[in-house]
């Protein structure tokens, strides 16, 4: 089956991981974007989601990217959109979501997407997928030319811990780290691929409880900001935490003013408060990936 011609591939997937270094490892930059595998010739792209949807139409300052190439090639990566130099990952997901034309042209304009290539599957008639991780890299480097629209990821060896320590610095979003012997495994999660977050830690107020069956399944939780208190959204209460306590609490320290325009919440004082662990505060003040850890 020829690679190139079936455009039936799926990306290969990373597993969570712990920070380390070792010498069988590259270390990279994990974007904040979209998962993306592209299909290029001299005069031809085609762009594929995660999930395998042609998405070419959506990014019509990708087209110009063809010529970076001289034979026939397919390249995984990531979609980013750059804000003030760092990847914005709710502005690339409203470009992936955009369907009018005369708006996605003028977002190419005002926020052009960027494709980070980070691996090489197929030139030149060749499935490159069981070739090492090293060598398809060398491949990428010398068969793919780059220009403001297509960039190909650096990497580092070794040191995957400093390169961790400057990415949180910077605040993106983590780094990944990949055997340099890995082949290239469509479709599949695997332990030769990691992918090791920069989680942040907050504490926020709980400022009420929603029920589901006589039972508290969530917490709405805020924080002042400006002197004005902000809703940053909900967070599941894991079992672990007696329904005894929450209760108790609950009947002391209830009140009757909502603070939010938001249904079948009981709202409580401001006397309580929870640490949060999340990926990213978003414009609105919603937390991404937001896990309970603890009152205090």
């Amino acid at each position: 089956m020829d690679l190139f011609a079936s455009k039936n591939l799926k990306p290969m997937l990373f597993y969570e991981g712990k920070l380390f270094n070792s010498e069988e490892y590259i270390y990279e930059i994990k974007f904040d974007g979209h998962r993306t595998i592209i299909y290029l010739d001299h005069n031809y792209i085609n762009i594929r989601s995660r999930n395998n949807k042609d998405v070419t139409s959506l990014y019509p300052e990708l087209n110009e990217v063809k010529k970076l190439v001289k034979r026939k090639c397919i390249l995984d990566g990531e979609l980013i959109v750059l804000e003030n130099g760092k990847p914005n990952f709710f502005k690339m997901q409203k470009r992936s979501l955009m369907t009018n034309a005369i708006r996605i042209k003028q977002e190419s304009i005002n926020n052009p997407v960027i494709f980070i290539a980070f691996d090489i599957l197929y030139y030149d008639q060749k499935d490159l997928t069981n070739y090492p991780l090293i060598k398809r890299k060398e491949y990428l480097e010398k068969k793919v030319k780059e220009n403001d629209y297509l960039i190909i990821s650096k990497y580092v060896e070794y040191n995957g811990i400093e390169l961790f320590k400057q990415i949180k610095k910077e605040q993106l979003e983590g780094i990944v780290a990949k055997r340099k012997d890995s082949i290239y495994q469509v479709n599949k999660r695997v332990h030769d691929w990691l992918k090791i977050k920069c989680i942040k830690e907050k504490d926020f107020y709980v400022l009420g409880i929603r029920e589901e069956n006589k039972k508290i399944k969530t917490i709405v939780i805020g924080s002042i900001k400006n002197n004005k208190l902000i809703l940053n959204g909900q967070v599941n209460l894991p079992n672990k935490y007696h329904q005894e306590f929450m209760k108790k609490f609950i009947k002391e320290h209830k009140i009757k003013n909502a603070y939010f325009d938001m249904e079948h919440v009981i709202w409580l004082k401001l006397d309580l408060k929870c640490t949060i662990r999340y990926k990213e505060e978003t414009q609105n003040n919603s937390l991404r990936h937001a896990v309970f850890v603890k009152f205090i």
